[in-house]
C-alpha cells in the first residue's frame, strides 16, 4: 500500500477521512463488514474501495487484508512483549499496575518506530540538518515541552539551532531571515497544531526544507515535509504518549552530531567549561565537610 505524500495528496477529503479512519480502527477494519464499517465510520462504502484503488491495491478486500496483518504482527510480537514486561512488574498481582501498563504500552510504540523507520531515510534528514545555516524547531501545544528540550540538547553541542517564536520575539522577524541554506524540524499529532501548520506553511513558502515527525502517513505535515517519520502515540490513559516522540527527536540529533564531528566535540567541550566556570554544576563542597 503506497501513502507516501504524493498519493495522500491526491487523495479526495472524502478518502483522506476514510484512510484516516482505518489508520485509526485497523481491528476494526480487520474483522468487520465493509457495511459496517462504512456505518461506523459515517462515509459511503464505495469510499473505502476508491480509497483502495488510489494507493495502489486492486480491491477493499486487499485493505483488509492488510489490517489483518498488521493486526495479528501487533498481536504475535508486540502484545505478547508487553505481557511479558507487565508480568516481570507485577508479578504476583492479579491486574496490572498503572506503571506497568503505561510501560508495556510505550515499548509497543517504539517497536512499532523501530520496524518501520528506514535508516536511510534517518541518514539523509540528518545530513540535511547538519549542513544547515540554522535549524528552526517547531511544536505547538504538547510538542512544546518537546522542541524546548530539544533546542537544550542541540545548542549543547550544535550551533544555529532554536525553537521558533520563543522568548519574546516576533514571529515575523524570524521568518524574514530564514532562507534554503537553513532547515526546519516540526512535531505535531493528533490532535494537530494549527498554529504550527500554519508556520510550517510559510517555512515552506521561502524555500526551507522541512523535517517532521508525526503520528502516520495522513499527518497534515507529511504533504508539507521533504523527511517524515511516524511514531505510535497509544497509550493506557486519554492522552497520547509522546515517549516515541522525543527519542526519535533524540536519535535524530544524536545522528547529526555524528554527522558535524570534531566541530561538534569542541562545541560540548566549551559549554562544559562554561558551566564550570559558572558553577551550573553542583558539587559537594569538601571542604566545608572536613570537620565532620
Amino acid at each position: 500500500m503506497d501513502l507516501s505524500s504524493e498519493r495522500v495528496q491526491a487523495l479526495s477529503p472524502q478518502q483522506r477521512r476514510a484512510a484516516r479512519f482505518i489508520v485509526e480502527h485497523s481491528g476494526d477494519v480487520a474483522t468487520r463488514s465493509q457495511r459496517h464499517i462504512a456505518a461506523v465510520s459515517q462515509l459511503p462504502a464505495p469510499t473505502f474501495t476508491r480509497l483502495a484503488r488510489a494507493v495502489g491495491l486492486q480491491s477493499y478486500d486487499q485493505l483488509r487484508d492488510l489490517c489483518r496483518e498488521d493486526v495479528l504482527r501487533n498481536k504475535t510480537i508486540l502484545a505478547d512483549r508487553a505481557k511479558s514486561l507487565i508480568a516481570e512488574v507485577n508479578e504476583n498481582a492479579e491486574e496490572p499496575s498503572l506503571i506497568a501498563r503505561h510501560a508495556a504500552s510505550a515499548i509497543r510504540n517504539l517497536q512499532r518506530v523501530v520496524e518501520q523507520t528506514d535508516p536511510d531515510r534517518l541518514t539523509n534528514a540528518a545530513r540535511l540538518l547538519a549542513d544547515a545555516r540554522r535549524v528552526v524547531l517547531i511544536g505547538e501545544m504538547s510538542a512544546s515541552g518537546l522542541m524546548d528540550y530539544a533546542s537544550y540538547m542541540a545548542n549543547m553541542s550544535l550551533t544555529g539551532w532554536k525553537v521558533l517564536d520563543r522568548a519574546g520575539e516576533g514571529l515575523s522577524s524570524e521568518l524574514a531571515f530564514l532562507g534554503s541554506e537553513d532547515a526546519c524540524i516540526v512535531t505535531a499529532v493528533s490532535p494537530y497544531s494549527t498554529r504550527s501548520l500554519k508556520i510550517v506553511r510559510h517555512i515552506v513558502e521561502a524555500g526551507i526544507p522541512v523535517v517532521a515527525i508525526t503520528d502516520n502517513a495522513l499527518s497534515p505535515l507529511v504533504t508539507l515535509a521533504d523527511h517524515s517519520f511516524f511514531v505510535a502515540t497509544k497509550s493506557p490513559q486519554f492522552f497520547p504518549s509522546h515517549v516515541a516522540l522525543m527519542v526519535v527527536l533524540e536519535v535524530i540529533i544524536d545522528m547529526v552530531i555524528r554527522e558535524r564531528g570534531i566541530e561538534a566535540q569542541k562545541h560540548i567541550a566549551a559549554v562544559e567549561r562554561q558551566n564550570h566556570i559558572l558553577n551550573e554544576y553542583w558539587q559537594e563542597d569538601l571542604a566545608a565537610n572536613k570537620g565532620e
